[in-house]
């Protein structure tokens, strides 16, 4: 097995294996799209079961944003989020699904792939989204109970994707502008998957709603600096200050951990 990366690593490493693809202006507008996008980089096995839901939760995000993309009647951007890097998640998961005997399912994303690249609009294409969808969401009911059942363990995990949604943002900038959109699209599906998350577990532990809230409070600040679709060059914010806003998910991580 590889010495797999840390998760804010891992995330800098998918960032570098675009290439700094989709290079884009403030006001992208589709391009055609003539043939699958291809993958080749790995980057390391699962480490564990906390490691397999942050992956997982990654790879959703990478889903989450692409179909908001087409919906906003982008495909052109939406394209690479089913396919750089969701394919390279798939293959460091790919091990730990076949030790739980889950069912592979990268047939499944390829399938979605094809269908976003040749008809993205279509109902087909939206089937096949939320097949995905419901396939990613039973995948994560192997991981044991007790992890997703752990506020602090998920709590955890949900500042580990801000931090690698931090990360993203900052291979999105260049010289203090944005200008690689797939890598702050990718900040935005972590932060989209995350918020989902904390939606969730709020709802099953509603004794715990200050904290759920106080960490609410913390994603909502992220999520306004990706708050654009389409973003403008100047950003937001700086680099720094989304760090800053992963830093205060992190503490909070640590004192649910501590309680």
């Amino acid at each position: 097995m590889r010495q797999f990366p840390s998760r804010l690593g891992l995330a800098v490493a998918l960032c570098l294996a675009a290439g700094g693809a989709l290079a884009a202006p403030s006001l992208p507008r589709p391009q055609p799209m003539n043939a699958i996008v291809q993958i080749d980089a790995h980057l390391g096995d699962v480490a564990d079961d906390a490691d397999f839901l942050f992956r997982l939760g990654m790879l959703e995000g990478h889903l989450m944003v692409g179909h908001e993309l087409i919906a906003a009647h982008q495909p052109a951007l939406a394209l690479p989020h089913f396919g750089h890097p969701v394919r390279e998640l798939y293959d460091d998961l790919a091990d730990y699904l076949k030790q739980k005997k889950f069912p592979p399912f990268d047939a499944q994303l390829a399938q979605l792939e094809a269908a976003v690249a040749a008809a993205p609009a279509s109902a087909d294409t939206e089937t096949k989204y939320q097949a995905a969808i419901v396939t990613l969401h039973k995948a994560r009911l192997i991981a044991p109970e007790d992890l997703r059942a752990s506020v602090p363990e998920m709590i955890k995990m949900c500042s580990d994707v801000m931090d690698a949604a931090s990360g993203e943002f900052g291979e999105s900038m260049e010289r203090g502008r944005v200008t690689v959109l797939v890598e702050y699209h990718d900040s935005r599906g972590f932060l989209e998957y995350v918020d989902q998350e904390i939606g969730d577990l709020a709802k099953a532990h509603p004794e715990q709603s200050a904290l759920f809230d106080r960490f609410r409070g913390v994603l909502a600040k992220a999520q306004w600096i990706v708050g654009e679709l389409l973003p403008a060059p100047a950003p937001r914010a700086s680099v720094s200050t989304y760090r800053s806003f992963a830093a205060e998910a992190s503490d909070l991580a640590k004192e649910a951990a501590a309680r």
